[in-house]
Parts: structure tokens; C-alpha cells; sequence
């Protein structure tokens, strides 16, 4: 007796129904992305609407939107600002920027030098390069909440081809508004990171601190900003103005800058005067601290200040401050110098404080700014001519 077996029914909605879904999905998806793109396209175009009522004007040769299914790209050809206030204008080579689509809040553009300044309707003035700029931007148009911009082997030039005014091997800079912000009174946390910097166009504005611009610096800065108005683009001149008609001030809570075997760390407080000039106090820890006397000129005056006699009776409590420099008052060592002997006592006339940075021997002073003036004790070291 044989058994026959029913055929199995075929149940085609089985493979329909999940690709019908698919396309489904993949339609509100191409609607949702689509919607996205024409959104940010009309947020760019009121951005721009409004800062062009500020007097900045922003442009592109070209504009072209892609970056389907997952993110939105936006590509500028020969991005440009025109600002009226500042009567300034700015062009570069161009300029990518990408949001996820999940995540339009944040911002992360790539810009391709070079990038030239100019006043308006002039000729370059200036010309900044570098082998990669990338700059990341978390909020709004118009509301930002925290930006980074990180650049590698940026130069700075006078143009056209002029000589490099500054250079470095590494920049990064980050911002962000800090918790203690309120609304119309924002408070910012800043950072700063530079590597083998140079800087030969300030050594001459910055007299006898010149050398520290010529050398090839390591320089980090962490600080809180304080008393500004707001963050709309402004000429410099007039944000510092507000700044200081609102009481505003730098707390910086960690700087540190090394040149070779030279180390100084700061913490303190700079604010400005009415007419511009900086004042604060500034704790000062130093790391062969040595070289940094001659750098100043203090040895030059204790030389025409300080009698020899006066020198002699330093020498005992010198090894205390800086080790092996009381032995060259008196004599010990047969390389010492005139210049060494002076250095020496710079570190005592100065109040220098023996401490430790970094694991090594350091000296801890106050710099301060009466003015604009800098003084280290009671020698005048340098003069910061007004930022305004």
C-alpha cells in the first residue's frame, strides 16, 4: 500500500513581504536623507542671510551637496569672507564639511590652502599655509557649543613670498562654552597646544624678550575666559574693548613653554587696562633658570647696579637657590664669567624661591604687568605695548 505525500505550498509572501519592507525602508530613508540635505542647504542659506546683514559676506565658486545614504557632505570651491567691519577679506583653496545624518550637531570640515588675507578690495597682505587643517564644530549656525582645530605644519608669510613671519609644527586649539555659562554672559574653557614654533616677525616687537620667539618653542596653554559679551565675529580691537569694559580677565590655569633644556610653567590672571595695556600677576616656575637671565638682560643690570663686594656676600645661600652657581662668586669655578657671576645673583635679586617642576630643580618668581610694563622683582624685563 503506497502513501502519497501533499506537495509543500508554496508561500511566496515569505520573500515579498521582507522586500517589499526593504524598499520601504529604503524610500522613507532616501526621503529622510533627501530632507536632511535641503535642510542643512536652507540653515546654510539663513546662516548666511543673517551674517551678510552683519556685514559678512560668505561665498563659494561652486557648491555641491552628496554624501548618500549615511552622511551629509558639503564641498565649497574657493571659499571666501568679506568682512565689512574689519575691512578685511579672506580667500582659500577649498572646503569639505560632513554630518552624519543621525548626528547633524556635529561638524567636521577639512580646508585646503593656501589661505590669503587681504584688506578689501586689495592685495594679499599675508598668506597662511599648511600640509592638513581640520576643524571639528558641535551646535548650530550661530549657537556653537564646543570647536577643535587641529593643523599640521602651518606658515605663516608675508606675501606674495614674502619671509616666514611664523611657523610650527603642530597646532591644536579647543574651546567650549564652560558649566558656569549664562545666557548673554558666556564663560569659555581654552586650550592650547603648539609645537616647535617659531616666530622671527615678533622677535624685534617683543625687545628683550625676542630671543624666546626666534628659539624653537614648545608651547601649551590651558585657561577660562572671562567677561565676554558674546561670540559674534568682531575686529579684534573691538571684542577686547567689550572684553575689558566688562571686567573680563584670562584666568590661565596651566601654561608651560620649553625651548631645549628650558622650562617655564605659569599660572595667574592677566586682565586689561582702559587703554589696553595688560595687567596681572603671573607665578612663575622655571627650570634652568640661567638661561633665562641673560635672555632678559638682567645680568647686564645687576653688572651696572651691584657693586663686586655686594656680589661676594651672595655667594653662601646662591647653592641654595640655583646649585653650583655660589661656587662661581667665589671663584671655584675657573670657567665662571663675569656674565656668570651676574646671572647668579639675578636669581636671588629677582626673590627667586628654590622648588621643583617636572621632577627637577626649578626657581619660582612672580611676573607682573603694571601696564603694560613687565617686571620680574623689582627689574623692569620687558614693556607688552597696548592690544588695542
Amino acid at each position: 500500500m503506497s502513501t502519497q505525500t501533499d506537495s509543500p505550498r508554496s508561500r511566496p509572501w515569505l520573500i515579498a513581504v521582507p522586500t517589499a519592507v526593504l524598499v520601504l525602508l529604503g524610500v522613507i530613508w532616501s526621503g529622510f536623507w533627501y530632507w536632511s540635505t535641503t535642510t542643512a542647504e536652507a540653515t546654510m542659506a539663513a546662516w548666511q542671510a543673517r551674517e551678510a546683514q552683519a556685514g559678512r559676506t560668505y561665498g563659494c565658486a561652486a557648491t555641491n551637496f552628496g554624501g548618500y545614504p549615511f552622511r551629509i557632505e558639503v564641498t565649497c570651491a574657493e571659499p571666501s569672507v568679506d568682512d565689512r567691519a574689519a575691512a578685511l577679506s579672506i580667500r582659500a583653496h577649498n572646503l569639505a564639511a560632513v554630518a552624519q545624518v543621525w548626528d547633524p550637531t556635529l561638524v567636521i570640515g577639512e580646508i585646503a590652502g593656501p589661505m590669503t588675507v587681504a584688506p578689501l578690495g586689495g592685495s594679499p597682505t599675508a598668506t597662511i599655509d599648511w600640509k592638513l587643517a581640520q576643524a571639528s564644530l558641535r551646535g548650530m549656525p550661530g549657537a556653537p557649543e564646543r570647536l577643535s582645530i587641529v593643523v599640521d605644519n602651518p606658515s605663516l608669510t608675508g606675501a606674495p613670498e614674502g619671509p616666514p613671519l611664523a611657523t610650527a609644527e603642530h597646532l591644536e586649539f579647543h574651546g567650549r562654552f564652560a558649566s558656569e555659562s549664562t545666557p548673554g554672559h558666556p564663560v569659555l574653557d581654552l586650550a592650547l597646544d603648539l609645537r616647535t614654533a617659531t616666530a622671527p616677525a615678533l622677535v624685534a616687537a617683543l625687545g628683550t624678550f625676542g630671543p624666546l620667539a626666534s628659539a624653537s618653542t614648545d608651547l601649551s596653554l590651558v585657561a577660562v575666559l572671562r567677561g565676554a559679551s558674546d561670540l559674534a565675529p568682531k575686529p579684534l580691537g573691538q571684542q577686547l574693548r567689550e572684553l575689558q569694559a566688562a571686567n573680563g580677565r584670562l584666568d590661565i590655569t596651566n601654561a608651560r613653554l620649553q625651548q631645549g633644556d628650558l622650562i617655564a610653567a605659569a599660572t595667574g590672571a592677566l586682565s586689561l587696562t582702559a587703554r589696553g595695556t595688560l595687567v596681572g600677576d603671573l607665578k612663575l616656575t622655571v627650570v634652568n633658570f640661567p638661561k633665562l637671565i641673560p635672555l632678559l638682560g638682567i645680568d647686564r643690570a645687576v653688572a651696572q647696579a651691584v657693586p663686586q663686594e655686594t656680589l661676594n656676600r651672595f655667594a653662601p645661600t646662591l647653592d641654595r637657590l640655583v646649585p653650583g652657581l655660589g661656587n662661581v662668586l667665589r671663584g671655584g669655578n675657573a670657567t665662571g664669567s663675569a656674565a656668570n657671576v651676574n646671572t647668579a645673583l639675578g636669581a636671588a635679586a629677582l626673590g627667586g624661591q628654590p622648588t621643583e617642576l617636572e621632577g627637577q630643580r626649578a626657581v619660582t618668581l612672580t611676573l607682573r604687568f603694571d601696564d603694560g610694563a613687565a617686571f620680574l622683582g623689582p627689574f623692569k624685563v620687558g614693556q607688552v605695548p597696548p592690544l588695542y
